[in-house]
C-alpha cells in the first residue's frame, strides 16, 4: 500500500501537472526523460520564478525519483554542475548517480545555474542561495522529501556554491565540494551550523589552484588544505587529522580526516595525485557512492553502532616486525573508524601468532572461544603449513574446519567472512639464500588455488593479495625490517582491497 501511495503521488507530480513552484505558482512541465530508458514517473522538470536584474526569470530544475519507490520519504541530494553546464547534462553524464537513486538511497535535485553559471564570486547577478532556498521551500509541501536530510554535491563552480550555501545558511546537512575549495572571502565566514564536508582536489588542477591564489572567475582561493582546515576549525574538530594513503583507480590519494567535531560531524579532504580540473579519477572509482557512504556515516540521527571485527591467522595477521597499529587488521579498523560516525565504536579481536599453522589456529580458537556476534571476520592462514613441510591434505581438511568456525563467529552469515590469500615470502631478502624459492612459490600457489576454489564453490569472499607480496624484491619498502615479513605499506595495500568489501559486509 505504501508503494502504491508513493507512485500515485509521483503521477500527480509528473503526469497531472501538480506541485507548482513558489513563488508564484506555476504548472510543472513534463519532459521526455534522457537517457531514453528513464520513465516519466522518475524524472520531473520544474521551475522557480526569481527576480534577476529587476526581471522575473523562470529557473528550471530536475527532480530524479527512485524507479520503484518503497519508502515514506527520502533524503534529498542537490547536484550542482560546473560553469557552462546544466542540471540535465550533469544527470545524463553520471549514470552511477541514477543507480544510487534507483537503489532508493535518495531523491536527486539537478538545478540549472543562471546563464549556466553559479554566483559564487559575482559571476552573475542571480541570488543562487535564494534560488536553492526556494526549491527547498517548494519541496517541503510533499512528505516524500525528507527536508531534514538535505545534502549538496558540486563540481568546480558548483562546488563553490555548496561551500557558499554551507557557510551562509543551515540548508545542508553535509556537502561535497569537488575540484574546488573555498575562496578567501568564504573562508572568513563562520557558519552557524556544524556539518560534514567531503572535499576533493587534484594536485595538477590549473583552474582552481590547489595551493591557493588567483583562479577561475577571477577569484582568490584558499589552498585546498587550508580550506579543509578552515572547515575543521569552524566545527571545533580535532586539528590533527588521520592521514591515509588510498588508491582510486590507478591514482594515489592522500586523505585527511578531521574527527571529533561538533555533533559528531567530520571533515574529510582527499588530494588526488596527478588529477587536474576533472572529477574523472579513473576507471572503477565510484566517487558518488563513496560520497553517499560518507554522508550517511555522519547522520547524527542514526543510533550508535558497535561494530565487531575478528581476525584469525598467523604472523601476517598480527603484523610481525611492524608497529602495533601497522598490521592489516589494525589498519582496517582505523580506516573503518574514518568511514563511520564518531559515535560508532569499532572493536577488533585478533587470534593469531607467529609460526601458527592451521592446527595451531584451531587449538587457539578452542581455547579462546570467541563469541558468535561479530560483524566481520578475516581468515589468513597456511604459510607455516608450507614452510614447516606439513601435508597439503592436512591444510585442506583444517582450512575447511577453520572456515566453518569463522562463519559461526558471525552468527552463521557466510557473507561476512573474508578469506585472504597467503603471502609469498620467497620474494624477500631473507629468502634469497634459499635454493628452492621457485618451489616455495609453487607450493603457495597450490595452497591458494585450493582456498580460492573452495571459496568460489561455496559462495565465499576471497581476496587475492599474494601479487602484492611478490613485489618485495623490486620494492623493498613492502618488506619489514626483519627482511622476511611484510611492512606497514604492504598491509596498507591489503586494506585497499579489503575496505570496500568490509564496508559492504558490515552495512
Amino acid at each position: 500500500m505504501k508503494k502504491l501511495v508513493l507512485m500515485f503521488s509521483l503521477c500527480l507530480l509528473t503526469a497531472c501537472g501538480g506541485g507548482g513552484s513558489s513563488p508564484p505558482m506555476l504548472p510543472a512541465a513534463v519532459v521526455d526523460s534522457s537517457p531514453a530508458e528513464q520513465s516519466v514517473a522518475t524524472l520531473e522538470q520544474k521551475t522557480i520564478t526569481q527576480t534577476i536584474d529587476g526581471q522575473p526569470v523562470d529557473r528550471p530544475f530536475l527532480i530524479r525519483y527512485p524507479e520503484n519507490p518503497s519508502e515514506d520519504n527520502y533524503p534529498v541530494v542537490f547536484f550542482f554542475h560546473g560553469a557552462g553546464g546544466t542540471g540535465e547534462g550533469w544527470l545524463n553524464n553520471n549514470g552511477d548517480v541514477s543507480s544510487l537513486i534507483d537503489d532508493g538511497k535518495f531523491i536527486g535535485i539537478f538545478p540549472d545555474g543562471y546563464q549556466n553559471s553559479w554566483n559564487v564570486s559575482n559571476e552573475t547577478n542571480a541570488d543562487d542561495v535564494e534560488f536553492v532556498s526556494l526549491i527547498i521551500s517548494d519541496l517541503d509541501g510533499s512528505g516524500l522529501f525528507d527536508v531534514n536530510k538535505i545534502y549538496g554535491i558540486g563540481i568546480s563552480n558548483g562546488a563553490g556554491l555548496v561551500n557558499r550555501i554551507a557557510k551562509e545558511t543551515t540548508l545542508f546537512s553535509a556537502i561535497a565540494p569537488i575540484i574546488s575549495q573555498q575562496t578567501v572571502t568564504l573562508g572568513g565566514i563562520v557558519p552557524s551550523r556544524a556539518i560534514s564536508v567531503f572535499q576533493v582536489n587534484g594536485t595538477d588542477d590549473n583552474v582552481v589552484p590547489v595551493n591557493g591564489g588567483s583562479g577561475a572567475a577571477n577569484s582568490t582561493f584558499m589552498s585546498a588544505q587550508a580550506s579543509a582546515e578552515n572547515w575543521a576549525s569552524n566545527f571545533n574538530c580535532n586539528m590533527t587529522p588521520i592521514i591515509q594513503d588510498k588508491i582510486w583507480g590507478t591514482g594515489a590519494v592522500k586523505q585527511y580526516t578531521f574527527g571529533s567535531c561538533i555533533n559528531n560531524q567530520k571533515v574529510k579532504y582527499s588530494l588526488v595525485e596527478g588529477a587536474g580540473h576533472s572529477a574523472d579519477f579513473g576507471e572503477g572509482v565510484e566517487l558518488y557512492e563513496i560520497i553517499w557512504s560518507f554522508f550517511t556515516s555522519t547522520d547524527a540521527d542514526l543510533p550508535a553502532r558497535n561494530i565487531k571485527i575478528l581476525s584469525l591467522g598467523d604472523s601476517y595477521t598480527i603484523g610481525e616486525s611492524v608497529c602495533d597499529t601497522c598490521s592489516f587488521p589494525e589498519q582496517l579498523k582505523t580506516r573503518l573508524e574514518a568511514e563511520y560516525s564518531e559515535q560508532d565504536e569499532i572493536s577488533l579481536q585478533v587470534i593469531a601468532k607467529t609460526s601458527w599453522t592451521t592446527t595451531d589456529l584451531k587449538d587457539a580458537i578452542i581455547s579462546e572461544e570467541p563469541l558468535n556476534d561479530f560483524d566481520l571476520v578475516t581468515l589468513l592462514i597456511g604459510v607455516n603449513n608450507q614452510s614447516q613441510g606439513n601435508s597439503v591434505s592436512v591444510y585442506e581438511t583444517e582450512f575447511v574446519e577453520l572456515v566453518n568456525s569463522a562463519i559461526s563467529f558471525v552468527g552463521g552469515d557466510a557473507t561476512k567472512l573474508v578469506i585472504v590469500s597467503i603471502p609469498d615470502y620467497a620474494f624477500t631478502p631473507f629468502a634469497q639464500n634459499f635454493t628452492n624459492r621457485q618451489a616455495i612459490s609453487a607450493d603457495i600457489d597450490l595452497y591458494n588455488a585450493y582456498a580460492e576454489e573452495y571459496a568460489e564453490d561455496n559462495g565465499l569472499t576471497y581476496v587475492y593479495i599474494t601479487d602484492i607480496t611478490r613485489e618485495g624484491l623490486d620494492n623493498p619498502s613492502l618488506v619489514a625490517p626483519d627482511g622476511l615479513h611484510l611492512s606497514e605499506l604492504a598491509y596498507a595495500k591489503f586494506v585497499e582491497r579489503l575496505l570496500p568489501l568490509a564496508l559492504e559486509k558490515i552495512d
